[in-house]
């Protein structure tokens, strides 16, 4: 985590005698934390006092648990608990009976470094990790804070505090402070492949490659609003209530996945010609691929959903027309997404790609939800479980890296008009059985599906089972 200002020069070790740390620069809360066992570095739980001290330290500066820390705080303690620990640390006390010699040590190296640090983390969690809803209450907190900043004339002596104070208007009046995208690394964008009939568009008309582009832009956008508090407390699975728009960018995106599916399915249902069937397939699955080279797996997972649902799976004649190098292809698709060893060649194929990539959330929210349910929020002991928030964060990096870099491609409003309003009128899976039946009336061998909504087919995860992962 960037500093917002340059530190105090320090010694990687204090001022000691014959090596050992001075009594008045140790840790007063030391007894309050505990370190993992295997990796004496990692700390495995602490008090909540513990950890706001390991967080401005003065001997040493820990980034990797600074941003734990911050990205993770709503789940083990509030904002208004989190901001009075960090003013009690600012407000640090020199022990009793220290000389003009060892005072003069221990503010220098211990009181001037602490304040600065715990400047630096306000400032940090204000502009970057602050996860609280924009109400009547935060707006109080908010103003709070401001006071009693301005009160301080030891915290209006840091250079940051006027940054920070602007930072919490900025809060107050509900403004969203945005994070900067970067560059894409190619500045040529590909020409467009627009159809010759823009007035009168049909999806066959369009190429897969430009189809595909179009639907990696969609998906990116959504995946780019995702934020960190929506990932915490499995708050996805908390509908608001007496609201159609989906309550978090977490939603937004599991709407979108599922309305893709159900596009993909209902779109080949919808061609009553064989060949036509046959042709809206090798589209998509040649879109499906071109998701794959932009590294767009949400997207190639929702369209191999879609073609993997019983009413279009079922349908023996159409796939029995469908070139082998194009079933062949999506084969290869499935196999890279399969679900078989919880997803262990997607899961190997993501750590080998770097941005711009868009991932397929539903394995983000699975770990998610097993860590919150599988791993207790506090030790035997009533420590703050520390590991539970190390692996949760290490998640939310993974979703967050993918965030700032766009892709490259050129929206063409006129096709994303086009994708965004079929998306929107998609037709639920369980209301396409029927009309599978019409095509292909069910042959002597076929078994009855008893359920007419989506059944996994393959060896892959449908966004659908994202819903109902996520909400169940």
């Amino acid at each position: 985590m960037a500093q917002a200002t340059r530190e105090l020069p320090i010694h990687t070790r204090t001022q000691s005698v014959q090596g050992e740390v001075l009594w008045f620069l140790k840790l007063a809360h030391d007894n309050d934390i505990v370190y993992e066992t295997t990796d004496p570095s990692l700390l495995k739980c602490g008090t909540l006092a513990g950890l706001v001290e390991q967080l401005t330290r003065h001997d040493r500066l820990d980034l990797v648990f600074s941003e734990t820390f911050l990205i993770t705080y709503p789940t083990f303690v509030s904002a208004s608990e989190l901001f009075d620990a960090l003013l009690d640390r600012f407000h640090i006390e020199p022990p009793s009976q220290l000389g003009e010699p060892e005072m003069q040590i221990w503010v220098a190296q211990k009181q001037k470094v602490v304040r600065l640090r715990v400047l630096n983390i306000l400032k940090a969690w204000l502009e970057r990790y602050w996860m609280e809803m924009h109400n009547d209450a935060t707006i109080a907190l908010l103003r709070q804070m401001c006071a009693k900043i301005k009160s301080s004339a030891a915290m209006m002596e840091i250079p940051t505090s006027p940054q920070l104070l602007s930072i919490i208007e900025q809060r107050i009046q509900g403004q969203e402070i945005t994070k900067r995208l970067a560059t894409p690394p190619n500045s040529n964008i590909p020409k467009p492949i627009i159809p010759k009939n823009m007035k009168k568009l049909k999806v066959l008309d369009l190429d897969p490659t430009e189809l595909a582009r179009q639907l990696t832009i969609l998906e990116f956008n959504h995946h780019a609003r995702i934020k960190p508090a929506e990932c915490l407390n499995q708050k996805w699975k908390k509908r608001m209530s007496n609201s159609p728009e989906p309550s978090t960018g977490v939603n937004a995106m599991i709407l979108h996945s599922n309305r893709l599916s159900n596009w993909v399915a209902e779109l080949v249902l919808a061609q009553d010609e064989l060949k036509k069937r046959v042709n809206m397939i090798k589209l998509f699955v040649n879109a499906a691929d071109v998701c794959r080279s932009l590294k767009n797996y949400a997207t190639l997972m929702s369209i191999i959903s879609g073609l993997g649902i019983t009413p279009v799976y079922r349908l023996r004649m159409t796939w029995g027309l469908v070139k082998p190098e194009v079933r062949a292809l999506l084969e290869d698709l499935k196999e890279l997404m399969s679900s078989e060893k919880n997803f262990i060649k997607y899961r190997d194929m993501l750590r080998r790609t770097g941005p711009p990539c868009v991932p397929f959330l539903g394995i983000y929210l699975t770990d998610l939800t097993f860590i919150d349910d599988g791993i207790p929020d506090v030790t035997n002991s009533g420590m703050i479980n520390f590991t539970k928030r190390t692996k949760l964060a290490e998640v939310l990096q993974d979703i967050q890296q993918y965030q700032n870099m766009p892709y490259n491609v050129r929206p063409v409003p006129e096709l994303q008009d086009f994708l965004v309003r079929h998306l929107r009128a998609a037709t639920e899976v369980s209301d396409l059985y029927n009309r599978s039946l019409q095509l292909e009336p069910r042959g002597a061998n076929e078994p009855i599906v008893v359920n007419r909504s989506y059944t996994a087919t393959g060896s892959h995860m449908s966004s659908v089972v994202i819903a109902s992962m996520a909400m169940r």
